[in-house]
């Protein structure tokens, strides 16, 4: 490595010592995990596939609050914000099951109710705390299904708050079944078969009223496995304490976001199932901000929290991410700032996790001038993106290809890594007056 680039440009002198960050950065242990998420296909009478549940997946099965609070946030986490809600149903229903304390508020619900069936166990307590969130969420449009259901007393007030009721069939006989879905259908609810093992159950399901059926004859459960960086926890206690800010605006806080690669790209994906069905796509982490607003973003930072685990420190890992896209961000024209910035972040991501650009961004759901920008080099972005790792790798020639000077990169860089440097510490709590 060169104490001083190779030569000048216009007579400005380089900057002496700028700091050059290696081209494959690589992410320690705790920043990276292997996220697993389990589906199952609900099909309807003709047997077409119409809905999906998501099941936790994860080792062991939990049991207690807690445990089963951290499965339901890890559902949600992977379904919106690791693999994106197209990639898990592909524009169909998905179902979740909801623990207590999502159901009654404790723990804020992150995501829009369309395309969203929440799952009531019928073994759950029921009482007026949980009654009561309940009927909020059918009042902001949550669909809702009670699951499991056996004609339990205590959960009967339950049916006329849900949309679907969902019955094991091997756990009731023939005359017993028959009286239970008809009672259930009276009061005009969809029921679902659970446990359909061979045609002959489907077919009597079928006949008794059911309108869904979900079981291994039709599709057994799979797993979907992908690698994410995880998001870092002083970054998101940083985040809800800017978002305590009653006259927040939310834009405010992309540099904070900016700082972690991982929140970054959930947030990006979340953005992005939000918009599922629809034409857009999204160019910038501004406009993901924009689109989730300040109050799912809350739901969302106390959601990964509880989620965990996660890297404690965003030190080492993330300010020279940081650092590129900010400095993206400075050398592209006005017009193409806050992309260049999201492919800076994007390109260290892709470092991070060890994986292809193009797979990032295909993961992200960017748009195509992020996409060709970040793969390609392509457009103001891409040139800068271009400029930005050849400084990094101490390629001078690579830099004046991309008709940038050799001044003004080396300029800027050394000002972005101070710049991320300082944010980094200041949300560590290390930073020195």
């Amino acid at each position: 490595m060169s104490d001083t680039p190779s030569e000048t440009v216009a007579a400005a002198p380089v900057p002496r010592d700028t700091p050059r960050v290696p081209a494959q950065t690589r992410a320690p242990a705790d920043a990276i995990r292997n996220v697993r998420v389990g589906r199952q296909g609900l099909y309807d009478s003709r047997r077409a596939l119409v809905a999906y549940e998501v099941l936790f997946h994860s080792g062991p099965r939990e049991s207690d609050p807690e445990r089963g609070d951290r499965a339901t946030s890890q559902v949600i986490a992977s379904t919106f914000g690791t693999f994106g809600v197209d990639r898990i149903a592909g524009g169909r229903p998905v179902f979740i099951s909801f623990t207590r304390a999502f159901l009654t508020g404790i723990i804020p619900v992150p995501v829009e109710p369309a395309g969203v069936v929440v799952e009531i166990s019928a073994t759950m307590l029921v009482d007026t705390e949980l009654l009561a969130g309940v009927e909020q969420l059918r009042t902001d449009g949550y669909r809702m299904a009670l699951c499991d259901y056996r004609g339990q007393p205590e959960s009967a007030v339950l049916i006329d708050l849900v949309d679907y009721v969902r019955i094991d069939l091997a756990e009731h006989a023939g005359q017993q079944l028959a009286e239970l879905t008809a009672w259930v259908a009276e009061r005009g609810r969809e029921l679902i078969a659970a446990g359909v093992e061979d045609q002959p159950t489907f077919e009597r399901a079928a006949r008794l009223g059911f309108g869904l059926f979900q079981g291994p004859w039709l599709e057994k459960p799979s797993v979907l496995e992908r690698r994410t960086l995880t998001p870092t926890q002083l970054v998101c206690v940083r985040l809800l304490r800017e978002l305590a800010d009653p006259d927040l605006n939310i834009v405010r806080l992309e540099p904070v976001i900016g700082s972690d690669p991982g929140l970054a790209m959930r947030l990006l994906r979340t953005a992005n199932s939000a918009l599922a069905g629809a034409s857009r796509q999204i160019s910038s982490l501004r406009q993901a901000l924009v689109i989730i607003g300040p109050v799912r973003l809350r739901s969302w930072v106390v959601l990964m929290l509880l989620e965990g685990p996660s890297a404690t420190s965003p030190a080492d890992r993330l300010w020279k991410v940081l650092a590129r896209a900010h400095a993206c961000r400075t050398l592209a024209p006005e017009s193409a700032a806050d992309l260049a910035f999201t492919a800076g972040l994007l390109s260290g991501a892709a470092e991070l996790l060890g994986t292809a650009p193009q797979q990032v961004a295909e993961s992200a759901g960017v748009t195509e001038a992020v996409r060709d920008a970040l793969v390609s080099g392509l457009g103001p972005a891409g040139s800068v993106l271009s400029a930005v790792l050849a400084h990094e790798q101490d390629d001078d020639e690579g830099v004046l290809a991309s008709g940038l000077s050799l001044y003004d990169v080396s300029a800027t860089y050394l000002e972005s890594l101070s710049e991320a440097l300082r944010l980094v510490e200041e949300i560590a709590g290390t930073r020195r007056n």
